[in-house]
């Protein structure tokens, strides 16, 4: 339960376009951890303020902002004022994006105060919401992300290419990177981590907070709540989920996926329609 009585999240899959998930919140207390989502975090804050962490620089989103963060980048979100604050997301996979423009697409701008394109947003989505058919859905799906990425998204094929020493570090960490996808069940050491890299424990740390914008710590755990969110979307029991992740049991992940998505591991299956069968459930 949330402490403030106005506050509630809701999740809902859709069958009509796979690979897009619709959310919508509203906040007072709640402070999310630091946290990553695999695909595209496209939304619009209807009411209030939001503060949140993106890329190493704090943003403050009045009502009337658009909200656009890339892939598997570590933010957080909390109240600004008293009121908190209210808002729709979309989350869209990276291939769903693609099949849509074509291409890669990246937002350079994390908030955007557009209220005009913030207002439209939220009727196309309360119309996504309820949606009966794909045509509809779909329709009003490509009609609002199209104007999204048209007015504010760059191809990932225009951005600044990286200087070769930059390059050169982005190499030793995708190492690093690989490695923390192939064990998010076991422990992980920092000397491990360290190694992949090449580096120190020290210079480890400091290279890999330069470029991700947050502690080696702070983007394992967020890994494993974007693996825990995804294999309970694939009705994986929270229990099994829990071992999957490294959790110690289904208790220690009913408070972290709380804290990091406001709501607990059965609520998000529950919503989304994804909660196991009462035989297979521990």
């Amino acid at each position: 339960m949330f402490h403030h009585p106005s506050e509630f999240v809701t999740f809902k899959s859709t069958p009509h376009l796979p690979g897009v998930e619709l959310y919508s919140a509203r906040l007072v207390d709640h402070a999310f951890a630091p946290h990553v989502h695999d695909g595209y975090s496209i939304g619009a804050i209807e009411a209030g303020v939001e503060r949140f962490r993106y890329r190493g620089t704090e943003h403050v989103a009045p009502a009337g902002t658009l909200v656009l963060l890339n892939p598997d980048e570590l933010h957080t979100g909390q109240a600004e004022v008293d009121a908190g604050w209210t808002y729709q997301m979309l989350y869209i996979e990276p291939q769903a994006l693609r099949e849509l423009t074509g291409s890669e697409a990246f937002f350079p701008q994390a908030a955007v105060h557009d209220p005009q394109l913030a207002k439209a947003y939220r009727a196309l989505f309360r119309r996504m919401w309820d949606a009966q058919d794909d045509l509809a859905f779909i329709s009003d799906f490509t009609r609002l992300v199209d104007t999204m990425v048209i007015r504010y998204g760059k191809h990932a094929s225009a951005l600044q290419p990286a200087s070769p020493h930059r390059g050169h570090r982005m190499a030793s960490m995708q190492r690093v990177l690989d490695c923390i996808e192939a064990h998010l069940d076991q422990p992980l050491g920092i000397e491990t981590l360290a190694a992949e890299a090449g580096l120190s424990v020290f210079h480890f740390v400091r290279t890999f907070s330069t470029l991700f914008h947050a502690t080696p710590h702070q983007y394992v755990q967020a890994r494993r709540a974007a693996r825990a969110k995804s294999l309970l979307a694939q009705r994986t029991t929270p229990s099994d989920t829990a071992a999957a992740v490294g959790l110690t049991d289904q208790s220690h992940l009913n408070r972290w996926f709380k804290r990091t998505y406001g709501v607990t591991p059965a609520q998000y299956q529950q919503q989304i329609g994804t909660r196991p069968a009462a035989s297979v459930r521990r």
